[in-house]
């Protein structure tokens, strides 16, 4: 396997990382809060929960973006000795962010409707 495969495949699998990283990022953060009673503590009008998945959902999302952007590039421009096997991991690493990026809103949306240490 050439080295362009292997960064190709390798970004292929980007956004789904950032993705779990985040849902585990947030999983953590809501865990903590509730075992510590920090869910309790406010700033600026939002609890420090909502506070810490907004953070990492805004720079989970600014990663998967800065991950699809060059591909959307590829997709309708694309590059090297076949074209062809250069946009089909385009378009496919651009799906696979708009469904990490879904995914990832999906997880983070309930923090904003429900309270976080129901009991």
């Amino acid at each position: 396997m050439d080295t362009s495969t292997f960064r190709r495949l390798l970004t292929l699998a980007g956004a789904p990382l950032v993705w779990m990283v985040h849902f585990l990022a947030c999983y953590v953060i809501v865990s903590l809060a509730c075992a510590s009673s920090l869910h309790e503590v406010r700033v600026m009008g939002l609890s420090a929960v909502q506070l810490g998945i907004a953070a990492s959902t805004l720079v989970a999302g600014a990663l998967i973006v800065m991950i699809a952007a060059p591909r959307l590039r590829d997709w309708r421009h694309p590059t090297g000795p076949d074209p062809e096997l250069s946009r089909f991991f385009a378009i496919s690493t651009l799906l696979l962010c708009a469904i990490s990026l879904l995914s990832m809103l999906w997880v983070a949306f309930p923090t904003s409707m429900l309270p976080t240490c129901a009991s």
